[in-house]
């Protein structure tokens, strides 16, 4: 099986379906993909399946933010930034 070029059905943009993708597809008994996979990724984050998403204020720095969890009351919350850069500080502290 040789690597075939498939236009994208939403953005007409070629991708490349190559030979190992062809053969997962085919042992897992899945159509070929009509999308690239910027298309697919964007698809799966926006569908019914789609993780749900909360909108915050952050506590440290008061930044607007999305956080995967609903947030509590009397806890505090914080953006990625701040959690990201908390998290670093205790891991070398």
């Amino acid at each position: 099986m040789p690597d075939i070029e498939v236009p994208c059905v939403q953005c007409k943009e070629v991708f490349l379906f190559t030979e190992k993708e062809q053969e997962i597809f085919y042992q897992r008994n899945m159509m070929p993909p009509q999308r690239c996979p910027k298309c697919r990724s964007k698809k799966a984050a926006t569908g019914d399946n789609a993780p749900t998403r909360f909108e915050i204020v952050c506590d440290n720095c008061g930044k607007h933010d999305q956080v995967p969890f609903q947030p509590k009351v009397g806890r505090a919350v914080l953006c990625r930034e701040c959690y990201n850069a908390s998290k670093s500080r205790v891991r070398f502290a």
